[in-house]
């Protein structure tokens, strides 16, 4: 039987190794990259007694080792994962962006950017990813947060996140994933924090779960926190607080009335304008929400639905979308949409039930975000 294949760069040490460690007793075959020579074959020493692996030494931002590395992953028959992991911390102690030198932030942007999608550009050159291949790039909270002081590397992960989101909306076809391992005890990290006691980090084994969510699974393209995929599915039956459901009507004052006036709901919001109508009415623990045809299909629209809602649809208000999301998929549902941050400040995805399960009626997830809020 032919072995799965995963190129993980940087897997000298750290996250890398613990991936590749994991994956090795999993009987994967490996190609592994790192910039220190020794330590990479230290590593390739260590887990050749597991399974196969092909140790490349060399700097991810050199364009000849990166076709070696596309090289040999054609040669193996195609990666089923490439897991981007390489980075650099940039300039430390961190300088404030007034006091970056220009040199310095290009070269953060050339490794921590540049670099990953020339070896993705570098292997779909030769085909060697496989039609069902997953690519993992791995981030940081800093590409969310404006740390002060992380104005190099932060701002380097923002464009890589974002470069990872446009990936994967170009090639929807393929599975495109960009996580937040966390802060972990790391030398890269310790870097980032020079002589200061970084031991109360998690070791970058723990965030190791996360990413098999994502390798093993069938989880949509998107962004991921490790710490969250590694939760498991009884932690995910509590992030429900509460469920709307949602009816698309021909005469919304008719409907209105019938409800508002009828039952006596009331009204917790409403949006009205000379084409698109809503109103959300309070049901005891639930809501419930009236729109016309033209709301519908603005709502469909935000949320990137690949079909209409139809008359009827379930919304879950969720502490996180993400971990919902998770659960769902495992559980048989399919992603209609990637979660999409939309105008009333809310995290949203569309659902559709498994097959047998009304699968007339559409699910969104939906995670409030406020302006204090941090989208994981």
């Amino acid at each position: 039987m032919t072995k799965n294949v995963a190129l993980i760069t940087g897997s000298s040490r750290g996250l890398g190794l613990a991936l590749a460690r994991e994956l090795a007793q999993d009987g994967w075959s490996l190609i592994l990259d790192a910039r220190g020579s020794a330590a990479l074959q230290a590593v390739e020493r260590e887990l050749t007694a597991i399974t196969q692996v092909i140790a490349i030494a060399g700097d991810i931002t050199d364009s000849a080792h990166r076709v070696q590395l596309a090289d040999t992953a054609h040669k193996l028959g195609g990666v089923d994962v490439l897991i981007n992991n390489a980075s650099t911390l940039g300039i430390s102690p961190r300088p404030n962006l007034l006091e970056y030198p220009l040199e310095g932030l290009e070269t953060v942007f050339r490794t921590n950017v540049i670099a990953p999608l020339a070896l993705i550009q570098a292997l779909n050159a030769v085909s060697a990813l496989k039609s069902a291949a997953r690519i993992i790039n791995v981030t940081s909270d800093a590409g969310v947060e404006p740390y002060a002081g992380w104005g190099g590397y932060g701002a380097s992960k923002a464009a890589f996140e974002h470069l990872s989101a446009i990936l994967a909306a170009e090639r929807p076809d393929w599975r495109i994933y960009w996580i937040d391992p966390g802060d972990m005890q790391t030398q890269m990290h310790q870097e980032a924090f020079p002589g200061e006691d970084i031991s109360d980090r998690a070791l970058p084994e723990e965030s190791v779960p996360g990413f098999l969510r994502l390798i093993n699974g069938d989880l949509p393209s998107g962004r991921y926190q490790a710490s969250k995929l590694s939760k498991p599915n009884q932690e995910v039956q509590s992030q429900v607080r509460g469920m709307r459901l949602t009816l698309t009507v021909a005469d919304f004052e008719r409907a209105a009335a019938l409800y508002r006036d009828g039952l006596g709901l009331p009204v917790i919001d409403q949006w009205i304008d000379e084409t698109s109508k809503g109103v959300l009415l309070g049901a005891g623990t639930a809501t419930l929400e009236l729109v016309n045809k033209a709301q519908a299909a603005e709502v469909d629209a935000i949320e990137g639905s690949k079909i209409e809602a139809g008359q009827a649809r379930l919304a879950f208000d969720v502490s996180s979308e993400q971990l919902a999301a998770a659960a769902l998929i495992e559980h048989g549902a399919t992603a209609l949409s990637n979660a999409v941050l939309t105008s009333w400040h809310h995290l949203n995805q569309r659902f559709q039930a498994p097959h047998g399960v009304h699968e007339d009626i559409q699910l969104t997830l939906s995670e409030v975000v406020t302006p204090t809020t941090k989208v994981e």
